[in-house]
């Protein structure tokens, strides 16, 4: 088995809420005080996890899953508001937790920086493993602030708000579940307004809406001395400018992770079954949502409210791999770009520190090791918990592999086929809306798996940058490229602000665009035949394009990103024969003569 290394190559301000007793009863105390009534720090901040009441351990629910639960939905939502409202100097704050991801490159919980950057793990072995008790230290302080508010609700006469609140646990997004009755993937309460209606047990009350956005309380040029973020008083995601009227543009974030959908939950099914590239798929995300704004920069993306819904979502598929495949967790490697306490070059393990997050009030703190059982840690996810392997194959294919190449459902929408062929999601999130009949079985026997293959220096632009892949003619303006039909997918590397190019210990990153599906696709309306090999290369000779663009939309010629080589691999596959398993892949072939003589194409004589 592959190790998981990661890829080494997420004007109301509730005032009404705190002030109207009618609904609430007593208001709850002031928030600068909520820390101390929480918790009881000695030297550090212990983080735990929410407790585990009754011995039943609490699941994590997708964002749409927990909405249905109308006392937990409520709670997560007041106390969220809540959160953002503490003062930004407590070390609890949803200010400072956030910002020790990036900026404003301070001390936390007085764990000093040996490098003027964030804490985080990035391009790391320990990337997904650091992220975890920093989301395990945010729904910590959240789960706290739910209680309270569980005992302020008014006419909670069956006690409905705190069994909720003791259950409560952090929700994640599912960006790649599609749901077919119409609603967007992203969902409409973090993207739609600013403000939002609580249906409570004493009537109705509207709040800003704490998924829509967060608004920095205090300006501080030294903690974010970067233009354009340091005239943005709240997160924005695609900016409509870079100045400090710009908003954020939702709509067309939304039609992005819309057109991406499929690339995601292709990429889920590989990365379970043969490519172990978590952070370079995450990375994805981040560049689609914050595309210039927050969340496409290190340094800020914490501070964005979906980051933590994003990466509950990324330790879900963390948790998913070590259920699946026990014995491949973390790795030995040298850190390429290092972080605020680990120096670049740096050998780091399962037992590295991952500060600054401490496991206990002495200092000590968690390690990979110590936060590889989720159970311990006081949650778990619907997919795993209680579950043998098979039976979590069952769960990943219900959810995910109608994505693949190997089975084509096409919604009953107007544009290219392309743009509407979609999967059916199961486990509640989709519905029974009909469907257009190019359904096709699921392969039986053998088929081939195409990939694109992107390798490229992440300081290549000392920039943020999106490659773009497309199958098929496309516009040539690049301002609409991450929704241009014929794209395949879009390849984001994320960076921090400042990020000067090293050519002495350059980072190289990797990524995947799977093809098979959009091949599928052309393959439906007579364009090649995927059974024929010789063909379909040369079918992808011409068809296959990719280009290079900033986050702000700007084109960059591909022979000037240093390092970009593009290329496409294959692989013969035995398809599942049951719902309890997944295809077995044959050995990736490196496919030369499609990128050979292309700007930045595997030639020949490159090794992939």
């Amino acid at each position: 088995m592959v190790p998981f290394l990661v890829n080494t190559t997420l004007t109301l301000l509730l005032v009404c809420f705190f002030a109207v007793v009618g609904i609430f009863g007593a208001p709850v105390q002031d928030h600068q005080d909520t820390p101390r009534r929480l918790y009881r720090r000695a030297d550090s901040f212990a983080i735990t996890g929410a407790p585990v009441i009754d011995g039943a351990i609490p699941q994590r629910l997708e964002i749409r899953e927990l909405r249905k639960n109308n006392a937990q939905w409520n709670l997560y939502l007041l106390a969220l508001n809540r959160f953002q409202q503490m003062n930004q100097t407590d070390v609890r704050s949803y200010y400072q937790l956030s910002g020790i991801h990036g900026r404003p490159f301070t001390q936390w919980d007085g764990v000093p920086l040996v490098q003027n950057m964030g804490y985080c793990s990035h391009t790391s072995n320990l990337f997904a493993t650091w992220h975890r008790p920093y989301v395990l230290a945010f729904e910590q302080v959240l789960y706290g602030i739910v209680q309270q508010v569980a005992t302020s609700i008014l006419n909670d006469t069956n006690g409905e708000y705190q069994t909720a609140a003791s259950t409560f646990r952090h929700p994640y997004w599912d960006w790649a579940a599609l749901s077919t009755d119409g609603s967007p993937v992203l969902p409409s309460p973090i993207s739609g307004s600013a403000y939002i209606i609580l249906d409570l047990p004493n009537g109705t009350l509207t709040i800003n809406n704490p998924l829509f956005q967060y608004t920095f309380a205090l300006p501080d040029l030294a903690a974010f001395p970067d233009p354009p973020f340091n005239v943005w008083q709240s997160t924005l995601r695609y900016p409509s400018s870079q100045n400090g009227t710009a908003t954020s543009q939702n709509s067309l974030v939304s039609q992005q992770i819309e057109k991406s959908q499929s690339t995601y939950a292709q990429r889920i099914m590989n990365l379970l079954q043969a490519y172990p590239s978590l952070e370079s798929l995450h990375n994805q995300i981040h560049g689609l949502i914050g595309n210039g704004g927050h969340m496409a920069i290190i340094d800020y993306a914490g501070f964005d409210p979906v980051f933590w819904l994003h990466h509950v979502q990324v330790d879900r598929l963390l948790a998913i791999w070590q259920a699946l495949y026990p014995d491949s967790y973390v790795e030995a490697s040298a850190e390429p770009t290092g972080s605020a306490t680990i120096p670049q070059g740096a050998v780091t393990d399962v037992n590295t520190p991952l500060r600054p997050f401490h496991s206990d009030t002495n200092g000590s703190f968690w390690t990979s090791a110590g936060v590889a059982n989720v159970e311990k840690l006081g949650y778990s996810y619907p997919e795993i918990q209680g579950k043998s392997p098979p039976e979590i194959k069952a769960a990943v294919n219900s959810l995910y592999a109608n994505s693949s190449g190997v089975t084509l459902t096409r919604r009953d929408n107007v544009g290219s086929v392309k743009d509407d062929v979609a999967p059916q999601v199961a486990a509640g999130i989709s519905s029974d809306a009909p469907l257009e009949a190019v359904r096709e079985p699921p392969a039986t026997g053998n088929y081939t798996e195409w990939l694109t293959n992107i390798r490229v220096a992440k300081d290549a632009l000392e920039q943020a940058f999106f490659i773009h892949i497309f199958l098929g003619d496309f516009d040539p303006n690049p301002t609409i490229w991450n929704t241009e039909p014929n794209l395949v997918g879009s390849h984001a590397v994320i960076t921090p602000y400042v990020m000067k190019r090293d050519t002495l210990r350059g980072t190289i990153v990797t990524g995947q665009i799977p093809l098979t599906r959009a091949l599928r696709v052309d393959e439906q309306k007579g364009l090649l035949n995927l059974t024929d090999e010789a063909k379909t290369k040369e079918y992808l000779t011409t068809q296959l394009h990719w280009r290079i663009t900033t986050m702000d939309d700007k084109e960059v010629p591909r022979d000037q990103v240093p390092d970009l080589k593009i290329a496409v691999v294959n692989a013969n596959v035995q398809a599942a024969q049951a719902d309890d398993q997944f295809p077995v892949w044959g050995e990736l072939k490196v496919q030369h003569d499609i990128t050979n003589g292309r700007p930045a194409g595997l030639a020949i004589e490159d090794e992939l």
